[in-house]
């Protein structure tokens, strides 16, 4: 009996160490970052939220102010998220008073220089149909709204992307009540199966002319492997192929495209032995621009940080998580 315990509790450890940051090939970006619907359920995650700061090397933090948020309906689907991107900095000029002790100045008064960040918010809503499906997300950009709206076929294919500029007249920003839609670009979808693991898509702009088309592989799992794009009416290629290991865990995901010339960009994961990410290393044609290492919370094996070395600029990125539940 006590060993069956021991397996049963070992088994509910593993399987609540699964992971919580998705490295998945998506279709939809929903935000700087993809959680896996499944882990934020199962803990009753209602909000997540992160804060960024710097630390350059051989100097002290710097708090730019960067944050994000996300927040998650009781299926562990995300609902609304928003970012922080940095508008400009400007530079001061501040009195330092001097300093005394039993009437003596041990230290004059001084000036230095401060560094003020000024940011802008993004802010994001996400809307599903019955098949959990997204079919709307509206990216807040100022006073205007980039809003997205997707259709799909039988088989959940996207087969319709439209895209939007929006007003809100709700009196209530928090809500929003449609007022001027403007349409800024509509493109449809068709795919063929040519065999069990590859499907070729076509994809048409607003006047139906076919302006891309794509070869996509799968593998008997299901896995992506790979997607081959190439524009009708120019020279420009683009792929992005996938790797994964025997647990079907992505280790490694490549992007090439010639459009600015040759360009390959690579992520290469590693995970422990309970499928958990531990590190992510980001490339560009060979050369490691960041270098990410995860850290978990003991107690609820939540993601608790994670560190981003940053080579290019030689800095330290630390990004801290804070969780809501339900």
């Amino acid at each position: 009996m006590r060993i069956l315990l021991t397996l049963l509790l070992l088994i509910f450890h593993l399987s609540s160490m699964a992971q919580l940051i998705s490295t998945d090939p998506v279709e939809i970006g929903i935000g700087p970052a993809n959680f896996n619907p499944k882990i934020i359920k199962k803990n009753k995650i209602k909000k997540i939220d992160v804060v960024l700061v710097d630390k350059p090397d051989g100097e002290v933090i710097v708090d730019k102010g960067a944050a994000q948020g996300y927040e998650f309906d009781s299926l562990g689907r995300i609902t609304r998220y928003y970012y922080t991107i940095l508008n400009f900095a400007e530079n001061e000029v501040v009195d330092v008073p001097e300093i005394r002790r039993k009437g003596k100045i041990i230290q004059a008064a001084t000036v230095r220089r401060i560094t003020k960040y000024h940011n802008d918010t993004i802010f994001a809503n996400i809307y599903y149909d019955t098949q959990n499906r997204i079919i709307t997300k509206r990216v807040q950009m100022g006073a205007y709204y980039n809003a997205y709206y997707y259709e799909y076929n039988e088989k959940g294919q996207i087969i319709k992307e439209m895209h939007f500029r929006e007003t809100n007249v709700s009196e209530d920003k928090n809500e929003f009540k449609m007022g001027v839609q403007n349409v800024l670009s509509s493109e449809t979808f068709e795919y063929v199966q040519m065999t069990p693991t590859q499907v070729k898509k076509r994809c048409l702009n607003d006047e139906g002319r076919e302006f891309k088309k794509a070869i996509i592989n799968y593998d008997e799992k299901g896995n992506k492997l790979s997607e081959n794009y190439e524009f009708i009416v120019s020279w420009m290629k683009q792929e992005n192929s996938y790797q994964y290991d025997a647990n079907g865990h992505l280790v490694e995901k490549t992007y090439t495209s010639n459009e600015s010339g040759d360009v390959k960009e690579y992520t290469v994961y590693k995970y422990d032995g309970n499928g958990v990410l531990l590190e992510e290393k980001k490339f560009k044609n060979d050369a490691l621009l960041f270098e990410i290492s995860y850290l978990y919370d003991e107690t609820n094996n939540l993601l608790k940080s994670k560190i981003n070395r940053d080579h290019k600029n030689s800095s330290i990125g630390i990004v801290k998580f804070g969780y809501s539940f339900y």
